[in-house]
């Protein structure tokens, strides 16, 4: 078996172990639970009309989603800090590094296992909280499939930044850091929202930067759009929310996805680069 499988499986014994996932379920089922009551009592209102129904449902998941993003951002911040500085500052990789596994192979290794664990959590928590939706409300996003696959990339990419700053940093700074970027690129965003709303090119060219710098708000803008039906997305409501941060008119061009491929490459070489040349 190719080492960096083999590393790949015992990282994702590692964090089962660990009984993060445990943690990460409880939360998310508390989550689910929760919006399972807020849109059975959405669906059911009578103080707002059917077509305003029909227009909250989905800013409504929209707006769980998100929470979710951020949840998801946590898992992979939470799970890929430790994942080369804690073995580090423990003397574990010492024992890895004098086998003939080269450093390449051990973080290629880590990042696969916790990217399949990641990519798990994603759908097993999309599939229920869509199926749970469903049942209670009867909305159904357009495309559920291409939402998990956003915001697993949207996760990935948070995963990524971190193994690169465990690399360098303790647990603790590269969690924060990696944290405290996903809210600085949402924010970008925001203010990026803000520059359209008043059409103030300054202002939109930080959202657009920042899309490129750290692209996780890019890609939860694809998650959004296919959350929207397209009756959400008609003239009327254009004109009306205009730079609004929870809404998207279009999905990701295909060159920008390329370029988030791109990001991808560079920073997880810049974290095989890293790790060769950090002294244990």
């Amino acid at each position: 078996m190719s080492p960096v499988l083999t590393i790949a499986g015992v990282t994702i014994r590692e964090a089962v172990r660990r009984k993060l996932l445990l943690a990460f379920l409880a939360v998310t089922a508390a989550m689910v639970a929760l919006s399972a009551w807020g849109f059975d009592r959405l669906a059911r209102t009578r103080s707002i009309t059917g077509d305003e129904v029909h227009l909250a449902l989905p800013q409504s998941f929209i707006l769980f989603m998100f929470m979710f993003s951020f949840v998801l951002a946590l898992s992979a911040s939470t799970i890929g800090s430790p994942a080369v500085s804690w073995e580090i500052e423990s003397g574990v990789l010492l024992t890895l590094v004098t086998r003939p596994v080269r450093r390449a192979q051990i973080l290629l290794g880590k990042w696969l296992g916790l990217a399949v664990l990641l990519a798990l959590y994603d759908a097993a928590v999309c599939a229920l909280e869509v199926a749970v939706v469903k049942a209670v409300s009867g909305f159904l996003p357009p495309d559920p499939l291409l939402v998990a696959v956003y915001l697993f990339a949207e996760g990935c990419l948070l995963l990524t930044v971190a193994l690169l700053l465990s690399t360098r940093m303790s647990v603790i700074a590269a969690g924060v850091v990696a944290v405290a970027l996903f809210g600085a690129s949402w924010l970008a965003g925001v203010v990026g929202a803000l520059g359209q709303s008043f059409n103030i090119g300054a202002l939109r060219a930080v959202g657009q930067v920042g899309r490129y710098v750290l692209p996780s708000d890019g890609l939860w803008h694809g998650a959004i759009y296919y959350l929207e039906p397209q009756t959400f997305i008609g003239q009327h409501f254009l004109e009306v929310h205009a730079g609004d941060p929870f809404f998207a008119q279009s999905a990701p061009s295909w060159a920008y996805l390329v370029w988030v491929g791109i990001w991808f490459l560079a920073v997880l070489g810049a974290g095989v680069a890293s790790f060769e040349r950090r002294e244990l």
